[in-house]
C-alpha cells in the first residue's frame, strides 16, 4: 500500500513500495504458495498430535482410573511447556533461521508422538506430553517468519490463514481418524501412525524450503512481486541482520502494547483450548453422546473453524487493499470475532438440547476462528522492524498458551466442583469479552521497535 494511505502518525514507518500497486500477480509462478503448502502439511500433523489424546482420554481415564481433574493435568502437561518455550523459540527463529528450527521441531514432535504409543502409565504420559509441548513450540513463530519473507503485505493474512485453517483441519480430522484407528488397532498404534505422518512432512520441508533470494526454483517475476509489496528494511536493519542481543529482546517487554497482546492472547486461547481439551468429553458427559458419535460430532466445529479462518484472513486483507492501516485491520478483526465468540459461549451454556449444543459450539468455533489468521499476522504488523517478527509473535503466543494451559485444569476443577459444564462455558465467554477489550480498545499503538 502507498504510505499516504496510512495515518500521518505512521508515515515515517517503512511501508510497501508503491510499485506493488501496479505489479500484476505472476500467474504462472506461485512457489510462495508451495511454501505455504508444506507449512500447512506440517500444521496438520502437528494438530493431529495435539488433538488425538483428547479423543482417547475417556479410554485412558477408564484404564488408569483417574478423575476429570487429573485428566485435566495430563492434558495441560502439553500446554505449559509449549507456552514457556514460545519465549526462547521466537528468539531462536529470528537468530538461527526458519529452516533449521522447523526441521528440528518437526522431527522431534514426530518421534515423541511415536513414543506415546508405548506409554503405559500416567507419569510417562505426562512426560511425553511435556516433550511434545517443547518440540512443537517453534512451528508458528517459524511459519510466521517464513510468511513474512515470502509474501507481500496484501497477501500476508490470506497466506497465514491457509496454514492456520490447517490446524482446524487437523483438529477436525483428529476425532474421526483417531476414533477409527483406535477401533481398528487400539490407541497405541494410533499414536505411532500419526507420528510417522509428521516425519514424512518434515522431509518435504527440508526439500522445499529456502529463503526467497536463495531459492533456485523462484522465478524473477515472482521475486519482484514479493519484494515490491513488502516493507523495505532500513540500511541499519540490513547491517544488523539476524544479530539480536538478549538485551534488545528483553526490552520488548517494556512496551504496554506487547502486554495487551499477551493478555488478549491468554483469554482468546483459553476458549480454543476448552474445545481441544474437553469437547469430546463434554459431548459424552453433558449431552449423552456415545464415544463414536462424539468423535464424529467433535469434527464439526473444526470444519466450520477452518472455513472461518480463510474468511477472516481474506476479509482483513480486503480492508488493507482498500486503504485501512494493516495494524488496525488485524486487531479490529480479532476484537469483533472475540465478541461473537463470547455470545456463542453464553448461548451454549443454556442450550436446550444436545443438537442445539452442537450447533452453538460449531458457531462458537466459527466466530473464534475468524480471528485466527489475524492473530498471527498482527504480530508482523505490530513491529516496525522485521528483525523481531518471530519474537513478538512467540511472546504473544506465550500469553495465549498460558491461557491454553489453564483451560484444561480450570475446566476440570469447575466441572468437578459445580457438577456440570454451564459455569465452565460461562467463564470461557467472559474471557472472550476480555480479549475483545484488549485488542479492540487497549491496543492502539505499534511497538516502537
Amino acid at each position: 500500500m502507498q504510505s499516504k494511505s496510512y495515518p500521518s502518525s505512521l508515515a515515517s514507518e517503512p511501508t510497501p513500495s508503491s510499485e506493488h500497486l501496479n505489479l500484476a500477480r505472476p500467474k504462472k509462478h506461485n512457489l510462495r504458495w508451495m511454501i505455504v503448502g508444506i507449512i500447512t502439511l506440517l500444521a496438520v500433523t502437528n494438530y493431529l498430535d495435539r488433538g488425538n489424546l483428547s479423543v482417547a482420554a475417556p479410554l485412558i481415564m477408564q484404564e488408569l482410573h483417574i478423575s476429570n481433574a487429573m485428566m485435566g493435568v495430563i492434558l495441560s502437561a502439553f500446554v505449559w511447556p509449549y507456552a514457556i518455550m514460545n519465549l526462547p523459540t521466537g528468539w531462536a527463529v529470528d537468530r538461527f533461521g526458519v529452516k533449521l528450527l522447523l526441521a528440528l521441531a518437526a522431527g522431534l514432535w514426530s518421534i515423541v508422538a511415536i513414543l506415546t504409543g508405548f506409554a503405559r502409565s500416567v507419569e510417562v504420559f505426562i512426560g511425553l506430553r511435556v516433550a511434545l509441548g517443547v518440540s512443537e513450540a517453534p512451528l508458528f513463530p517459524a511459519a510466521l517468519k517464513a510468511t513474512d519473507k515470502w509474501f507481500p503485505e496484501r497477501e500476508k493474512a490470506a497466506a497465514t490463514s491457509v496454514y492456520i485453517a490447517a490446524t482446524q483441519a487437523g483438529l477436525a480430522l483428529a476425532p474421526p481418524v483417531s476414533t477409527a484407528l483406535i477401533a481398528a488397532f487400539g490407541w497405541p498404534l494410533m499414536f505411532i501412525i500419526m507420528g510417522i505422518f509428521g516425519l514424512i512432512a518434515m522431509l518435504g520441508w527440508l526439500v522445499l524450503y529456502r529463503e526467497p533470494h536463495q531459492h533456485p526454483w523462484l522465478h524473477s517475476d515472482e521475486l519482484r512481486y514479493i519484494t515490491a509489496g513488502q516493507q523495505h528494511q532500513s540500511p541499519q536493519e540490513v547491517k544488523q541482520g539476524n544479530r539480536i542481543p538478549f538485551s534488545e529482546w528483553l526490552a520488548l517487554f517494556r512496551h504496554p502494547s506487547l502486554w495487551f497482546m499477551v493478555t488478549g492472547g491468554f483469554c482468546l486461547q483459553y476458549v480454543f483450548w476448552f474445545y481441544i481439551s474437553w469437547l469430546p468429553t463434554y459431548l459424552q458427559q453433558a449431552q449423552g453422546f456415545t464415544l463414536s458419535k462424539a468423535g464424529i460430532l467433535s469434527a464439526l466445529p473444526y470444519i466450520a473453524g477452518g472455513l472461518a479462518v480463510l474468511i477472516g484472513g481474506r476479509f482483513s486483507d480486503r480492508l488493507v487493499i482498500r486503504g485501512t492501516d494493516p495494524f488496525k485491520a488485524r486487531r479490529l478483526c480479532i476484537a469483533g470475532a472475540a465478541v461473537l465468540t463470547a455470545l456463542a459461549m453464553f448461548a451454549t451454556a443454556h442450550a436446550g438440547s444436545p443438537s442445539m449444543a452442537v450447533v452453538l459450539l460449531t458457531l462458537g468455533m466459527f466466530t473464534y476462528s475468524l480471528s485466527s489468521g489475524n492473530y498471527w499476522t498482527l504480530a508482523a504488523e505490530a513491529v516496525t522492524t522485521k528483525r523481531f517478527v518471530a519474537s513478538v509473535g512467540s511472546i504473544q503466543n506465550f500469553g495465549g498458551f498460558l491461557g491454553g494451559a489453564c483451560a484444561p485444569i480450570v475446566t476440570g476443577i469447575v466441572v468437578d466442583r459445580f457438577g456440570g459444564f454451564v459455569p465452565a462455558l460461562t467463564l470461557a465467554g467472559i474471557l472472550a469479552l476480555v480479549s475483545a477489550c484488549m485488542y479492540g480498545l487497549a491496543l492502539r499503538q505499534r511497538l516502537p521497535i
